[in-house]
């Protein structure tokens, strides 16, 4: 099960999901070999996690090729990260998932600068991975406000990928855990952070069971 974040837009906080998804997978089964491949030239992955290694979970840098380190991987659950920017290694790590997901911001300009990422996944769907899941996730979003559903409903109206349940929103647990190198859940797992990404592994897991 490869489980990507890919957005061409920048900003949209697909590192630090793809952080928190990883460690949350890996603390739920313990007995679970999990993968955390940085497709980011940036290394945010890599330079997060440095020194706060999990027994279950393995770190990978592919800042090139992506693909072909995905492929040789033995993980049950491999997680990547990409880059920032529309970039052919993007396409690559895609081309070889099982889910993409693409997280998206509460602004009407993201909704926009998402088209191009949604018609290269089109593209890869149809020539290299017709199996390929894709599925938007709001991120960043602002609690207590109308503007998700908003959100929600234009890309529902503009693009043929679902928007999933689970939004994540604007809190300081998810800067302040990454500090410490945790999750949210380990920073503190009785927070609103910490039950949004116990919500997108259950979703997550639902949709690669079907």
């Amino acid at each position: 099960m490869v489980i990507s974040f890919v957005n061409a837009k920048g900003g949209t906080g697909k590192t630090t999901a793809a952080i928190n998804l990883a460690l949350a997978m890996a603390g739920a089964a313990p007995e679970t070999r999990v993968a955390l491949v940085d497709a980011d030239p940036q290394r945010s992955c890599l330079d997060t996690l440095a020194g706060h290694e999990r027994g279950n979970l393995t770190l990978y840098a592919a800042p090139d090729k992506p693909h072909k380190i995905i492929e040789a991987l033995t993980e049950k659950v491999i997680v990547a990260d990409t880059a920032g920017h529309s970039s052919e290694s993007g396409w690559q790590v895609a081309a070889v998932s099982s889910l993409v997901v693409i997280p998206i911001g509460a602004s009407p300009l993201d909704v926009r600068a998402v088209a191009a990422t949604v018609k290269a996944l089109d593209v890869i769907k149809e020539k290299f991975n017709p199996r390929l899941e894709c599925r938007f996730l709001l991120n960043q979003m602002t609690p207590r406000t109308s503007l998700a559903g908003e959100i929600r409903e234009t890309i529902e109206r503009l693009y043929p990928f679902q928007v999933m349940r689970t939004e994540l929103a604007t809190r300081q647990a998810y800067r302040q855990s990454l500090v410490d190198g945790l999750s949210v859940i380990e920073y503190d797992r009785h927070s609103k952070a910490a039950q949004e990404i116990t919500a997108l592994v259950v979703e997550i897991g639902g949709l690669m069971n079907k």
